[in-house]
């Protein structure tokens, strides 16, 4: 078990070393393994690539990201401009059913609702918009509606645990709840946190994940 200095020191280190990420404005503050961010960062993009870098270093247990979008001058907009901007992006977006979603954009922050079948459908919308100028946040209330909800999920998602990552199966308890995924058990990553998530999401049926996963 690290440190949390020798922690501090890693999440420094890998920040560092991420060309996507400009530290000289980010405070790291870590106690027993929980994480807390703060400062500014100048877009949506990269305090994505922040909270990545961060999860990627072992021993991060969980993350309080407080960073704050602070846009420079030429990337600030018109909600109404990055309003017609922000659908474009969703209606040439392969991965989106045309006409599920909606969008408003109040200064800046991007708020999105609807209704789709898959969740790799709602995280795609997200994904869609983190990369553009003057988008300070996103926040995702697309509903899944599964189109079929299968008898067998909880034997589709251990198959598929077991067949993505050895040893997962094992350290994840599944109980399904109707439509509901409950998650138990430990791993030693966020990397493998987040790939038994995808997993699971990806399992027709799934509309909704509790997720009681511990990240050694």
């Amino acid at each position: 078990m690290k440190t949390d200095q020798q922690l501090t020191l890693d999440i420094q280190a890998e920040l560092k070393w991420d060309s996507a990420v400009q530290t000289d404005k980010l405070q790291v503050l870590v106690h027993g393994g929980i994480v807390t961010l703060s400062g500014k960062v100048s877009s949506l993009a990269e305090l994505w690539h922040v909270q990545c870098a961060v999860q990627r270093v072992y021993g991060v247990q969980s993350l309080d990201n407080q960073l704050v979008v602070a846009l420079p001058h030429q990337h600030v907009y018109q909600d109404a401009d990055l309003t017609r901007v922000a659908e474009s992006v969703l209606q040439w977006s392969s991965h989106i059913p045309a006409h599920c979603i909606e969008l408003t954009v109040a200064m800046g922050w991007i708020n999105l609702t609807g209704e789709v079948a898959f969740d790799y459908q709602r995280r795609a919308a997200t994904q869609a918009l983190r990369y553009l100028a003057g988008v300070r946040g996103v926040t995702n209330q697309i509903r899944l509606i599964p189109k079929n909800l299968a008898r067998t999920v909880k034997k589709d998602i251990e198959t598929a645990l077991a067949r993505q990552s050895q040893g997962m199966d094992v350290a994840i308890q599944v109980e399904v709840i109707e439509s509901d995924v409950v998650l138990t058990g430990t791993v030693n990553s966020w990397a493998e946190h987040d790939k038994a998530l995808v997993s699971v999401w990806s399992t027709p049926g799934v509309s909704h994940i509790t997720d009681h996963i511990y990240v050694l």
